[in-house]
């Protein structure tokens, strides 16, 4: 016999540092990544947490918030490329600043996202990254 099964969602079993000051849109990515049956790591309001975890464990992937109230998170940024951990920023600029060049090549959302965009971002960085 010979039954279909639903697939895994693309991103199952992926650890995502969620890098977020704003909480309820952190909690909503959050959740939204569960349900695609991420483990998640975080959510991390600002740059010293989100280095700890980095320091802690090694995510899979990365959600960042170009601007965690009123900081870059270009020095989370530089932390994850040295570590070769790909990342997708979620911000409300339209594009990175000239300034922060550890910010620009990354893939860009600009907020308010949409969740299909996200998951198909964060599926094709991790298309081209081991498992």
């Amino acid at each position: 016999m010979n039954e279909t099964t639903p697939a895994d969602p693309p991103l199952a079993g992926r650890k995502i540092l969620i890098v977020e000051d704003e909480m309820l849109l952190a909690l909503d990515l959050q959740m939204f990544l569960e349900d695609q049956g991420c483990e998640i790591l975080g959510p991390a309001p600002n740059a010293k947490r989100a280095l700890k975890l980095l320091a802690e464990q090694r995510p899979d992937a990365a959600t960042l918030d170009m601007n965690l109230n009123g900081q870059s998170s270009a020095p989370i940024a530089v932390a994850l490329r040295e570590q070769n951990i790909p990342y997708v920023i979620i911000s409300g600029y339209s594009v990175p600043p000239e300034t922060d060049a550890a910010l620009r090549g990354a893939p860009h959302l600009v907020k308010p996202i949409s969740t299909a965009m996200l998951l198909e971002e964060l599926s094709a960085l991790l298309d081209d990254s081991p498992a």
